[in-house]
């Protein structure tokens, strides 16, 4: 094979990382440290996890919150918010890149986006330097399919799932001369149903509020990335990518009001007709260089990428006594996030065991937030001055980083720092409406952080490892969640901005333990974060919703990843995390700080009948977690799988059940000094599938 041939194929394996973005498990020196096999599961890895989504059977029909579940220690709540090791604020990328996308709707995204789009997904909890340093327990990175020279030229998707549920989706992969071509699109309609209901007990009585809610999603996913081979050192590469969610729900809010004695106080019905479009698109270019040494490369990679959400709602207040509408009123909302991202990362490797990465990563994001609302009076709509909103938020980001590797003997040492300057401008616009209630403000803050890094690893012999890191990571407030602004759009959950949060920093230190033998491999896991300014939700008593800084706080904790493959038909693997959680309440009201040992327990058997049937059972169990003023109730989850070779393994037809017993219901109970809140959401979570994959 020619060297241009050998450079092209490996830069176009995204297992290889580096090119990609993706996270490289970089601390092992083990051969095969690939956990499962290549079609069982798919999950691989050590430090970093990774998981194949197209050789999981359970999460590849279903969308891409249901594939995280399969990465050990990660869990999506109700909503496909992402939590890892128990924290609710982990970095979600894609190739390695931040997008607007993937921020505070990111569960809106992940409970629709299709699996299969997605090539793998990682976990890392000591990321490479060169990517952002954010996220509470670690990062998550989305990889979609790069040109692999083992796949077919062309994949074709057709699957159905219960309940009005389609998808349909192709993947083109070619290598027409100098050219890697790989693209992909995919279609899903989905079914979405939510019911919620909270009942909040004060020294005036009981307010009931139940709601049900239904829509059929239609979503469009789309990518192309081009490689060219310009020399034998050589690579550019552009990527482009596209996704659309649009539908229209119904929910009807039913408020009811009670006496401490039981007796009806008031009963009103809210309709919320409700309009949803969420589009995102992104352009990337990236140089790839390699120097008279393989090892040595320069990457320069620019990415921008837009994301819109425009939302419409029609309200109506109705008296269920007497079907008279009360009230009408409307509210539509405008957001648009611009991302703009360039990095230059340079790798340089010596003869004698020393490594050197450095470079810069500078980010800049330019987002806006409009809403505007109306009421109608006597069959006419009238501007609500009072309830306006323009908010605009920008934040420029500057990085160096550098970083030294080091490998003595049977140890490996590795250091490096992160310097990072950040300009953060606010501005609330109300001169729009003219309203003399309001007034304009603008808030510049300049932040300038030091975030170390250092780990060692230690090689004993062949089957272990041993890796003790150290990260200062950082959780930096979304835009919306600085808008003072009071979002009503969603009487379920009111919420509001706060102008005066801080970053949260994060100080995470870990111990892990590598140990592998043909038939076995344990990755065992000691961690402790210790959070400064910690944000989380709060319930304020005027019954909303607001991020706060809630002072400092410890958790620790205890993970553990396995696999036994006793013979080579049939796989276990079972990960578990037990952590104690702490929150500092003394900001919020409570007198100490509050704590809670936690639990998220999974595991999964993989079966091979024959060469052309395979059968997959898994399923969490979640324990009871802690908030601030309260606690969400334990939950659990059982799927099920199976998958089956035609004609001569050219067609696959793959049938899976996610939540059979229908267990993922969510309870949260908060109690503050005045009010006992119990409040419980669910959705039809309990989905089946039928998928057919034909390879060309």
């Amino acid at each position: 094979m020619k060297i241009k041939e050998i450079i092209l194929v490996i830069l176009s394996l995204t297992t290889t990382g580096i090119y990609a973005q993706t996270p490289v498990d970089t601390t092992l020196t083990l051969s095969n440290i690939d956990i499962l096999g290549r079609q069982l599961t798919g999950l691989s890895g050590s430090e970093i996890k990774r998981l194949q989504v197209e050789n999981n059977l359970t999460s590849q029909t279903n969308t891409t919150a249901e594939a995280l579940h399969q990465l050990p220690s990660v869990i999506t709540d109700i909503e496909g918010a992402v939590y890892f090791r128990g924290s609710d604020r982990t970095t979600l990328l894609l190739n390695g890149i931040p997008y607007g996308l993937l921020e505070e709707n990111s569960g809106d995204v992940l409970i629709q986006l299709p699996a299969l789009f997605f090539n793998q997904l990682s976990v890392a909890t000591y990321p490479p330097i060169n990517l952002v340093p954010e996220g509470d327990a670690g990062i998550i990175n989305l990889s979609p399919a790069r040109k692999n020279p083992l796949r077919s030229p062309l994949q074709l998707t057709l699957g159905a799932g219960y309940n009005d549920r389609y998808n349909a989706g192709a993947m083109l992969n070619l290598t027409p001369g100098k050219f890697n071509i790989t693209g992909k699109y995919d279609y899903r309609r989905e079914y979405r149903k939510r019911s919620f209901e909270k009942t909040t007990t004060d020294n005036t009585g009981v307010a009931e509020m139940r709601n049900n809610a239904s829509a059929r999603p239609d979503i469009h996913t789309a990518d192309l990335n081009v490689d060219y081979l310009l020399s034998d050192n050589d690579i550019m590469s552009v990527y482009g990518l596209y996704h659309l969610t649009d539908y229209s729900r119904y929910g009807g809010i039913n408020n009811k009001k009670l006496t401490p004695a039981g007796e009806v106080m008031n009963h009103v019905i809210r309709h919320r007709y409700n309009d949803q479009r969420q589009q995102a698109y992104a352009a990337e270019a990236r140089w790839l260089h390699r120097f008279s040494n393989p090892a040595d490369q320069l990457k320069i990679v620019f990415n921008y990428n837009n994301f819109t959400y425009d939302e419409g709602n029609h309200y109506k207040n109705q008296r269920p006594e007497t079907d008279i509408i009360l009230a009408e009123d409307s509210m539509y909302i405008t957001q648009e996030k611009k991302n703009f991202y360039l990095s230059a990362d340079f790798l340089k490797v010596w003869n004698n065991g020393w490594k050197l990465r450095a470079g810069y990563t500078g980010r800049v994001k330019k987002e806006n937030y409009i809403t505007e609302s109306k009421n109608k009076s006597e069959e006419v709509w009238i501007t609500n001055a009072g309830n306006y909103d323009n908010f605009l938020f920008n934040r420029y980001t500057n990085q160096l980083y550098a970083g030294v590797e080091k490998e003595v003997n049977a140890f490996t040492l590795e250091a490096g720092v992160q310097l990072e300057h950040t300009l953060q401008e606010i501005k609330t616009d109300y001169s729009y409406l003219q309203n003399p209630g309001k007034e304009e403000f603008d808030i510049d803050n300049n932040y300038f952080h030091v975030f170390p890094r250092f780990r060692v690893g230690y090689q004993p012999n062949e089957v272990s490892r041993w890796v003790l890191s150290y990260v200062q990571r950082a959780n930096r407030p979304y835009g919306s969640s600085l808008n003072s602004y009071i979002n009503t759009s969603d009487a379920t959950y009111i919420i509001q901005g706060n102008p005066d949060l801080k970053d949260e920093l994060i100080h995470a230190f870990e111990l892990g333990y590598l140990w592998k033998i043909p038939v076995a491999t344990i990755t065992p896991a000691l961690y402790l974060r210790h959070k400064v300014n910690r944000i989380m939700d709060i319930y304020l008593p005027e019954e909303v919703w607001q991020k706060q800084n809630v002072g400092n706080s410890t958790s620790y904790g205890a993970e553990v990843t396995a696999s036994w493959r006793p013979v080579h038909s049939l796989l276990f693997n079972l990960s578990g995390d037990v952590y104690r959680d702490q929150i500092d309440g003394q900001q919020i009201g409570y007198g100490e700080k509050k704590s809670l040992v936690c639990a998220d327990i999974k595991g999964s058997i993989n079966l091979s009948i024959t060469s052309a049937t395979e059968i997959q059972v898994d399923g969490f169990y979640l324990s009871d977690q802690l908030t601030p003023q309260g606690k969400i109730k334990h939950r659990s989850c059982v799927n099920a799988g199976i998958s089956q070779y035609f004609m001569q393994k050219k067609l696959r037809a793959n049938f899976s059940i996610n939540n059979i017993f229908n267990e993922l219901e969510e309870t949260t109970i908060i109690k503050t000094p005045t009010q006992e809140i119990l409040q419980v959401r669910n959705r039809d979570a309990r989905v089946t599938w039928l998928t057919l994959t034909y390879l060309l």
